[in-house]
């Protein structure tokens, strides 16, 4: 519970300033020592209030339209995502979860940045891959990659971010409880690091208008990658 609630609150800190990278922090230490599924049901109940606190302080910014052509196909296919999680061995869902994180830190550092805004098939093709990884291991940064490398400013990205994050939650916390990957007990276990994680939450979505963004976002990225790449070969 400690150790949880230590990583959250860091992870609450990226969380709250860029819109994303919290629980894929929280993945990229924790499967050190437990295994993915036991960390996903965890992740879950640590990012559940801070999805709804952070969802609250931009709702009056959200462009429903892309919104909804990325978060309908997301819910479509994120039980194919679950149902990998139950199934695949544990050590190929760790390395293959680290692996998706390294390439999508990889993107991001570069800067390469597209011209033109996601189309609806475009929109709905990111929302479909991006359904069964978050499915399968809680890991919102391939659509955050797709969202990021776009001509968004530093609000209409981070807003699309948080607004299509707040719904694919919901949807993952209503299958984890259908299939049971998350029960009462991981509820208690992971509590605490829900409240740090919000503590931590709150003060980068404080930060966020008096920051350097793009300093502090390549230092999130920078340690998600070490991270990621220690997980792979560990």
């Amino acid at each position: 519970m400690l150790i949880i609630a230590i990583v959250a609150f860091g992870a609450g800190l990226i969380r709250g300033f860029t819109g994303f990278g919290g629980p894929a922090f929280i993945l990229a230490i924790l499967t050190i020592f437990f295994t993915p599924y036991n960390v996903v049901s965890k992740i879950l109940v640590v990012d559940f209030f801070a999805s709804i606190y952070l969802f609250s302080s931009v709702y009056k910014n959200i462009d429903w339209r892309s919104t909804l052509f990325m978060v309908i196909p997301t819910l479509i296919f994120m039980p194919l995502g679950h149902w990998a999680l139950l199934e695949t061995d544990p050590i190929i869902m760790k390395r293959s979860m680290s692996i998706v994180i390294a390439m999508a830190c990889l993107v991001l550092l570069v800067g390469y940045r597209y011209r033109q805004p996601l189309s609806k098939p475009m929109l709905i093709l990111v929302g479909s891959f991006a359904g069964i990884v978050f499915g399968g291991s809680y890991i919102a940064l391939l659509a955050v990659t797709a969202i990021l490398l776009g001509p968004y400013n530093k609000i209409e990205g981070r807003t699309l971010i948080i607004t299509w994050s707040f719904f694919t939650v919901l949807g993952f916390a209503l299958i984890a409880a259908v299939s049971g990957t998350t029960t009462l007990p991981d509820v208690g276990v992971a509590l605490p690091g829900a409240v740090t994680y919000m503590f931590g939450s709150w003060l980068g979505s404080r930060g966020f208008h008096n920051s350097s963004e793009k300093l502090f976002r390549r230092a999130a990225i920078g340690t998600l990658l070490g991270l990621a790449v220690f997980n792979i070969f560990n």
